[in-house]
């Protein structure tokens, strides 16, 4: 119902969208923890959804605005093999191999730091190795235990160290576009015809 008013400037719907997004970014940034629960996940995601409503919305009326009637079903066609199969493939192969490779670099680090003399590490490994001998284990199947449970919580670590790297690029990334796409002169207005109720009976 917003778009009848015929006062929204493009720049004002491309900001308002990435906006959103550096929102949905900022608040996974920030709030992202081992003790987060998919409760948390709410509200970004339904800003994202937002953001990806306004800019999905504002994109095909900016294109077909003045586009010839004969290329209409060309440029339907165009939009969604980007939006729905290319840029999907793009984005999940350059962000999963990005998250894996700084996820293994940040287990590099923090592995080559952890040995007997940090504190929180021998008291995890002789805390996890003492619970697997009161099981009845062996002490070489402890002493596997123990090293397993201390692999995994390094894995943990890097994979959040790895997401907070990215979900803060985007969000400085989003953040950045949304201010310089409030100042492009794109020197358009998204045009609605709007049809009040009862006209077309008359």
């Amino acid at each position: 119902w917003w778009f009848r008013w015929q006062q929204w400037r493009f720049r004002f719907l491309i900001a308002g969208g990435m906006a959103c997004f550096a929102l949905f970014f900022g608040m996974l940034y920030f709030g992202i923890s081992p003790d987060s629960t998919y409760e948390s996940l709410f509200f970004p995601i339904f800003i994202r959804g937002l953001g990806m409503l306004v800019l999905i919305i504002a994109f095909a009326l900016f294109a077909v605005e003045e586009l010839d009637e004969r290329y209409l079903i060309y440029n339907a066609f165009f939009l969604i093999a980007s939006r729905s199969v290319l840029a999907p493939i793009l984005a999940t192969s350059f962000y999963s191999n990005t998250l894996y490779r700084l996820q293994q670099h940040y287990f590099q680090s923090l592995a080559a730091d952890i040995t007997m003399t940090d504190p929180l590490a021998a008291e995890k490994y002789t805390s996890s190795l003492n619970s697997s001998l009161a099981q009845g284990h062996s002490y070489n199947e402890a002493v596997q235990l123990a090293t397993g449970s201390l692999n995994t919580t390094l894995q943990q670590q890097s994979l959040l160290l790895a997401l907070k790297e990215i979900l803060g690029w985007l969000f400085v990334a989003s953040l950045v576009i949304a201010v310089i796409s409030r100042f492009i002169p794109f020197h358009k207005t998204i045009r609605v015809k709007y049809t009040k109720a009862g006209d077309d009976m008359v």
